[in-house]
């Protein structure tokens, strides 16, 4: 049986529909993320899981049991906030203590609360930081710590809604892969929400793929990227060129695409580079491939092949759309 089941869940504002007979199961210990641009949806889905928002039609279940009429504070979930939500005016320590301190039986398990918050603190590297405040801390120790307090209440299900959004581009991969580490090491079940493509294919186990609040594909990364279901779907998740052939479509990426320069004893091209981008670890040629514009990457150790130099392209992969 699934963790969390989303049955039919119906949610709008007035006469805008904003979830239409949403349905979405995610098993135990799985990392799933809801990726979709603004507006499609993701964070209201995360908000009607939570029970800040409740849905108009549908049910919610987790291990089974309907939670429609369970409040917040009653459901076995944890929250990151975007902007992590920490209280300034109180330490690391006192940060991962609030929410236990809001539980009926906080001084009567006075002893099993601080180890929980001791282990916690362990399991994140945080323990030499227990006495600072926020404002001393870097963008992902921030985020480590808003992490370790939905963490000390043993959630079943944990909610995290774009957490990586505010670091910087180094900081953002490198938090996110000690993310990655931590739920896996836990094994806590994960609902991620993230408009960023990169981000929910090295996390996740599943991704639902949003537009209009419906999901478009609920699928595994490498299923989503390489077998896309349609047009949407390959551009959204990665670069994607769309070649016909009669009447048939097809996605090819970038790097099933193979680049031949002609002094490479090739008699006559059948593409022209119409410009290249250095991307670090690849090029990009955006390609005049027999009357149509198509983007290719190659292995930036390989020579730079030169704008308006004709060249041999050869189509390694195509997918049906």
């Amino acid at each position: 049986m699934p963790l969390l089941e989303l049955e039919n869940i119906t949610f709008g504002y007035k006469d805008e529909p904003v979830i239409k007979n949403f349905n979405l199961s995610v098993e135990k210990s799985e990392f799933t993320t809801l990726l979709g641009a603004s507006g499609c949806g993701k964070t209201t889905v995360l908000r009607l899981i939570s029970g800040f928002l409740n849905p108009q039609g549908g049910l919610i279940k987790i291990n089974g049991e309907i939670q429609n009429r369970i409040l917040p504070n009653k459901r076995k979930i944890g929250i990151v906030f975007q902007d992590y939500a920490l209280f300034p005016h109180l330490t690391v320590e006192q940060n991962l203590y609030y929410g236990l301190k809001l539980k009926s039986d906080f001084k009567k398990n006075k002893k099993e609360n601080e180890e929980r918050v001791n282990q916690v603190a362990k399991n994140l590297g945080l323990e030499k930081l227990l006495k600072r405040l926020p404002g001393e801390l870097s963008g992902g120790q921030q985020q480590r710590v808003a992490l370790g307090r939905s963490l000390v209440l043993e959630p079943e299900i944990l909610l995290m809604d774009e957490p990586l959004s505010s670091l910087d581009t180094n900081l953002r991969v490198r938090v996110r892969e000690e993310l990655k580490e931590i739920q896996q090491e836990l094994k806590i079940t994960t609902i991620y929400v993230t408009h960023d493509q990169e981000e929910a294919l090295s996390l996740s186990d599943k991704i639902a793929v949003m537009k209009d609040g419906k999901i478009i594909q609920y699928d595994n990364p490498h299923k989503l990227y390489f077998e896309p279901k349609d047009e949407f779907v390959a551009n959204f998740v990665g670069r994607a060129n769309i070649i016909y052939e009669g009447e048939k479509k097809y996605l090819v990426r970038p790097e099933w695409i193979r680049i031949q320069k002609l002094n490479e004893g090739i008699a006559q091209g059948n593409a022209k580079v119409l410009s290249s981008s250095f991307f670090g670890d690849v090029i990009q040629y955006k390609l005049d491939f027999n009357g149509r514009k198509i983007v290719a990457c190659t292995n930036s150790a390989l020579e730079v092949i030169k704008q308006n130099e004709h060249v041999n392209v050869e189509i390694l992969r195509k997918w049906p759309l």
